[in-house]
C-alpha cells in the first residue's frame, strides 16, 4: 500500500508536473492521478521508475510504496 501523503509530497517537491511524470511512466495523467490517490495500484516497474524520476533513495521508495497498514 502506498503512503499517499508522503508520495504526493515527493511529487510536489520534485518540481515536475504530473503530466510530465505520467508521460515518462507511459500512462495517462488521469491514471497517474488515480494511482496517487489510491484508487488504482502502481505496478512494480511504475513504482521503481517514478522513484528514480523523483530521485528517491531506496529507503524513501520503501516508505512511499511499500508501507504496511
Amino acid at each position: 500500500m502506498i503512503d499517499r501523503e508522503r508520495l504526493q509530497a515527493q511529487v510536489a517537491a520534485s518540481g515536475y508536473k504530473k503530466k510530465y511524470l505520467a508521460r515518462a511512466l507511459g500512462i495517462s495523467a488521469a491514471t497517474l492521478h488515480m494511482k496517487l490517490n489510491g484508487k488504482s495500484e502502481f505496478k512494480l516497474g511504475e513504482a521503481q521508475k517514478l522513484g528514480f524520476l523523483l530521485g528517491l533513495s531506496e529507503e524513501e521508495q520503501a516508505r512511499c510504496f511499500w508501507t504496511l497498514r
